[in-house]
């Protein structure tokens, strides 16, 4: 394990139940928990809103932390970049034990999973993002970049336990530019990785396959199958959202529907997955 690399806190105060959340970025499992927006802390990237409080408080949220400016930056520069596993400082307090992953080949190559358990109360006006997980769908502008993972409270586990098996586990989706007007598409494949219940050290959680988009006019509809979940039935609107009117939502993203992110939101928590991918 590497040495503790110290990394400065912007001291910016939280503001329970009034951050700035959009959701016309993306959606959530449940909003009271985790609702997805623009960053006003570390950045101003998308990213989300997670407890202000621990334990945690229904709709009692800190501000949105920016992915890429805080917790996917401060990871790399812990690990320069590379795949590994170390912990994250901020001032003189050990914040979080933080893992990264890239996915080397086949479905979903180059995706880039990043870990997070909380080990401290985090700095003031910081969130308790317990145990948090973030994908990254690659080969995207940062324009364009789009995000899916899940989250559960901090709940003392040690080692690579994030603590999923909560019955406040959540799992989101969000990005930088929705597609707000859908491209014709006629068969178009899309390479899906998905992520549920995620173990950094076994990377067991990661699931592979393969989305089939068409649309023509003002609808159309997505096909295949994710860790046994079957996409038939999911329809497409013209605004870029799709949906089978029970579990499965999300969105497309990019001005020719580049990428897709969404979540699979079922009775209970514990089969709940988020998934994103790009175009072939």
């Amino acid at each position: 394990m590497k040495k503790l690399l110290l990394v400065s806190a912007i001291a910016l105060a939280a503001s329970p139940a009034f951050a700035a959340t959009d959701a016309t970025k993306g959606g959530s499992s449940n909003t009271a928990y985790v609702q997805v927006g623009t960053g006003e802390i570390l950045g101003a990237g998308v990213g989300i809103a997670m407890p202000a409080t621990n334990p945690p408080s229904g709709g009692v949220l800190a501000d949105v932390v920016s992915f890429e400016g805080g917790p996917i930056d401060k990871t790399n520069l812990v690990l320069g970049g590379v795949d590994g596993n170390d912990y994250i400082q901020i001032g003189s307090k050990v914040i979080s034990e933080t893992w990264k992953h890239t996915i080397a080949s086949g479905v979903g190559a180059d995706t880039e999973i990043y870990a997070y358990r909380q080990v401290n109360d985090p700095v003031s006006g910081y969130p308790h993002f317990g145990g948090e997980v973030i994908a990254k769908v690659p080969g995207l502008a940062a324009s364009n970049a789009v995000y899916f993972g899940e989250w559960a409270p901090w709940d003392g586990s040690a080692g690579s336990d994030l603590g999923m098996d909560s019955s406040l586990r959540t799992v989101y989706y969000v990005g930088e530019n929705p597609t707000s007007s859908m491209p014709t598409l006629t068969n178009v494949a899309y390479d899906v990785v998905g992520i549920q219940k995620y173990n950094p050290d076994t990377q067991a959680g990661v699931y592979t396959g393969t989305l089939t988009a068409n649309f023509s006019g003002t609808s159309g509809s997505i096909t295949g199958t994710l860790n046994g979940v079957n996409f038939s039935g999911t329809s497409i609107n013209d605004t870029g959202s799709f949906s089978n009117g029970s579990t499965i939502s999300g969105k497309f993203y990019g001005n020719s529907a580049e990428a897709l992110a969404g979540m699979y939101d079922t009775t209970g928590v514990a089969n709940d997955m988020a998934f994103g991918g790009a175009q072939q």
